[in-house]
Protein backbone atom coordinates (compact mmCIF):
# COMPACT_ATOMS: atom_id res chain seq x y z
CA UNK A 1 0.00 0.00 0.00
CA UNK A 2 1.24 3.35 -1.02
CA UNK A 3 2.04 6.37 1.81
CA UNK A 4 -1.00 8.37 1.96
CA UNK A 5 1.07 11.76 2.28
CA UNK A 6 3.34 11.31 -0.99
CA UNK A 7 1.11 13.75 -3.25
CA UNK A 8 2.16 16.38 0.22
CA UNK A 9 5.80 15.07 0.83
CA UNK A 10 8.87 17.42 -0.26
CA UNK A 11 10.79 14.76 -1.05
CA UNK A 12 8.86 12.29 -2.85
CA UNK A 13 9.13 13.98 -6.08
CA UNK A 14 12.91 13.73 -6.13
CA UNK A 15 12.56 10.01 -5.14
CA UNK A 16 10.45 10.07 -8.57
CA UNK A 17 12.86 11.90 -10.20
CA UNK A 18 16.29 10.88 -8.98
CA UNK A 19 16.90 6.67 -9.67
CA UNK A 20 19.16 6.59 -7.21
CA UNK A 21 16.71 7.50 -4.52
CA UNK A 22 14.15 4.87 -5.31
CA UNK A 23 15.16 2.64 -3.18
CA UNK A 24 13.95 4.90 -0.20
CA UNK A 25 10.80 5.13 -2.32
CA UNK A 26 10.49 1.48 -2.67
CA UNK A 27 11.08 0.92 0.95
CA UNK A 28 8.93 3.53 2.35
CA UNK A 29 6.47 5.74 0.21
CA UNK A 30 4.98 1.98 -1.50
CA UNK A 31 5.97 -0.57 1.22
CA UNK A 32 6.50 -0.10 5.33
CA UNK A 33 5.42 3.47 4.97
CA UNK A 34 4.57 3.50 8.64
CA UNK A 35 8.08 3.43 9.71
CA UNK A 36 9.03 6.49 8.01
CA UNK A 37 9.64 9.58 10.09
CA UNK A 38 8.39 12.03 7.76
CA UNK A 39 4.65 9.77 7.98
CA UNK A 40 5.18 9.58 11.99
CA UNK A 41 5.89 13.60 12.14
CA UNK A 42 3.19 14.59 10.06
CA UNK A 43 0.50 12.24 11.68
CA UNK A 44 1.43 13.86 15.10
CA UNK A 45 0.80 17.00 13.82
CA UNK A 46 4.49 18.50 13.46
CA UNK A 47 5.98 20.56 11.10
CA UNK A 48 8.39 18.15 9.16
CA UNK A 49 11.57 19.68 7.77
CA UNK A 50 12.46 19.42 4.48
CA UNK A 51 15.59 17.84 5.08
CA UNK A 52 14.01 14.74 7.32
CA UNK A 53 14.54 11.50 5.50
CA UNK A 54 12.19 8.55 6.17
CA UNK A 55 14.77 6.84 8.38
CA UNK A 56 15.44 9.66 10.67
CA UNK A 57 18.05 11.42 9.45
CA UNK A 58 18.60 14.61 7.79
CA UNK A 59 19.97 15.58 4.32
CA UNK A 60 22.63 17.92 4.44
CA UNK A 61 22.87 18.52 0.56
CA UNK A 62 19.72 18.13 -1.23
CA UNK A 63 19.58 16.81 -4.43
CA UNK A 64 19.08 19.01 -7.43
CA UNK A 65 16.12 18.29 -9.94
CA UNK A 66 16.40 18.06 -13.29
Amino acid sequence: MTCPHTKGCALFPLFSQESFLAIWKSAYCEADYQRCSRYAASTRGEVVPATLLPNGKHLTNRPKSR
